[in-house]
């Protein structure tokens, strides 16, 4: 039986100019957009891996944690179809 599992790693950063407008959005309290960019960007690097890969699966889940300096690791994994 082949292995069904699948797991997917991106690493994103942040950019000085995102952190900025972050502080000013933090300041008057509105959604930090740039901090949502940046888990949607990796999270489309992971999509964009997938289907260079050819890989469906059946069911996923996405797992992110916050690195120090303002990175953040976003883990897809699940198992093929």
């Amino acid at each position: 039986m082949k292995n069904k599992r699948v797991a997917i790693t991106k690493v994103v950063s942040r950019n000085i100019i995102w952190d900025t407008w972050s502080g000013f959005q933090n300041l008057v309290g509105r959604n930090l957009t740039s901090y949502e960019k940046m888990v949607d960007n990796g999270m489309e690097q992971i999509d964009v891996e997938l289907k260079e890969r050819k890989i469906k699966l059946a069911w996923f889940r996405y797992e992110i944690t916050q690195l120090t300096n303002g990175a953040i690791v976003i883990m897809m994994y699940g198992e093929k179809e």
